[in-house]
């Protein structure tokens, strides 16, 4: 059963009509039409403040949430490419490339950050397949709850679905959905997600999000659902912890809209089915039954580049967070767009420069932290060794600037980030520096344990605890804690 609490308020007081009191009838049917009319002005003032509040009876279905089986074509198989492998430790070795640091400017390793005060309080990181993975966020909670800080991630971006990506959910499941994404999008001044993407809804696609915490309970009052608003019929179905599904309608006049979902109790499991198209939905916001002493909130996208914040309306992407601000915005951002060959160091300073100055527009006072990207390697053709035989030819004439060729990339980066951050009140931090300069992806993947995975790119999930702990050393976050220690090669 829908409850909604702002929507048809006129449709409860035909029943003033009904009271037994002295008015005449013209009287009454004054009265009713200027409630009407005052109840019409106060729902169109407040929209965005009084969001419409949609309130469901919770089931008694709380097991564990099990996702439909389907059947999925065989994927077509590919032409094998030839196969690739990272550089020995002898190929190194040849090269110099184990020597403890290589880079061209040795005070760039330092990475010199200023350490506040005090530990923000609200912290947002948005960047790529870095983040999402979850390794390096999960990191930095670690580290701020044995400073006493226990953070949590309100702010639900819809990113899940996509490969590399895990959410801050203990599960969900979903279908029919498909994806905008703000980095590759053709146009500009987009209106987009909390996750800088948006989803689109097929008839009939669900999305069913187990809200529980850590220990299983439910903790969750209500739901914030962030949408494109639309004229039209655009509607979806919603259901909590197995209850009776509700009917909840997607209009309005401006892009930006948004509802609030709750139910009879705390909800563990809710559930959301397309009713009619079109249904575009942008993030959740859970309130939770007491509110968070702290955040920490984590929108990483696979392949995603600073490109996103170029390419929001920063008036309609600032609207998600009137009411749920940051003290401090990290972007880790920097290894797609290093993958792009030649390299634009111009136009990658001209598109840094404009995102940075739409960011300011959304957060013009947090504290504003870029994040380089890491060292990467180069994978060579496979080695075709037998015994006392020596390698193959493809293997041969490497040299060290070939191998250092991203390495190069990624320290421009960092330098533009530097120059281009400063414009615009934002320090910049460098996980290749962290990483002891050029050459840390070959030296990262013969650690004990290794800290590299073997495409040379990503890290291992140790490999990303380091990395935050790293930063947090950098930030200060880390005072009266033990250092990050080292893998030894």
């Amino acid at each position: 059963m829908c409850m909604p609490t702002h929507r048809d308020r006129c449709a409860s007081f035909p029943a003033v009509t009904d009271m037994l009191n002295p008015w005449p009838l013209p009287a009454k049917l004054f009265a009713l039409l200027a409630l009407c009319a005052n109840s019409v002005l106060i729902q169109s003032a407040h929209a965005q403040d009084h969001p419409h509040r949609y309130t469901f009876q919770n089931g008694s279905d709380t097991k564990e949430l099990r996702c439909p089986t389907r059947s999925r074509p065989a994927p077509a198989r590919s032409v094998p490419e030839e196969e690739l492998e990272p550089p020995d430790a002898e190929d190194l070795d040849e090269l110099g490339l184990l020597l403890s640091t290589i880079t061209s400017d040795k005070s760039l390793s330092a990475v010199p950050i200023a350490k506040a005060d005090a530990i923000p309080r609200r912290i947002a990181i948005w960047g790529d397949s870095h983040l999402a993975a979850g390794s390096f966020t999960a990191e930095l909670k670690r580290v701020l709850v044995a400073q006493g800080i226990k953070p949590r991630s309100p702010f639900i971006p819809l990113t899940m679905g996509r490969a590399g990506v895990i959410p801050p959910l203990r599960k969900h499941c979903m279908d029919a959905w498909k994806s905008e994404l703000a980095y590759n999008a053709r146009q500009s001044m987009l209106t987009t997600g909390i996750g800088m993407n948006a989803l689109h809804g097929e008839q009939e696609a669900y999305l069913w999000l187990d809200l529980r915490n850590e220990a299983g309970e439910a903790d969750v009052q209500s739901v914030d659902l962030y949408f494109h608003a639309m004229p039209g019929d655009s509607s979806i179905a919603v259901s909590i912890d197995g209850g009776p599904e509700g009917r909840v309608n997607l209009v309005g006049e401006s892009g930006f809209g948004r509802i609030t979902i709750s139910g009879s109790a705390p909800m563990a499991v809710l559930k959301i089915r397309v009713q009619q198209q079109p249904v575009i939905l942008h993030g959740l916001y859970l309130n939770y039954r007491e509110p968070p002493l702290a955040v920490l909130d984590a929108f990483g996208i696979p392949g995603a580049t600073v490109r996103s914040w170029q390419q929001i309306d920063p008036s309609s992407f600032a609207q998600y967070f009137r009411t749920h601000t940051y003290d401090m915005v990290m972007l880790e951002f920097g290894t797609n767009e290093g993958n792009a060959r030649p390299f634009d160091a111009m136009g990658y300073r001209r598109m840094l420069g404009e995102s940075l100055r739409n960011l300011r527009s959304v957060f013009p006072d947090a504290r504003c932290l870029l994040i380089a990207p890491g060292d990467r390697g180069v994978l060579l053709p496979k080695s075709r060794k037998s015994g006392s035989k020596k390698k193959s030819e493809p293997r041969k004439g490497r040299s060290a600037g070939q191998l250092l060729q991203f390495s190069g990339i990624h320290d421009t980066i960092f330098r533009i980030q530097k120059e281009v951050g400063a414009r615009h009140s934002c320090e910049a931090w460098s996980m290749q520096a962290a990483m002891g300069g050029q050459g840390g992806a070959y030296r990262w993947l013969l650690a004990s344990p290794p800290l590299m995975a073997r495409d040379l790119i990503h890290f291992t999930p140790r490999g990303y605890q380091r990395l935050a702990q790293e930063l947090a050393d950098s930030l200060g976050w880390k005072d009266g804690l033990p250092a990050a220690r080292d893998s030894a090669p």
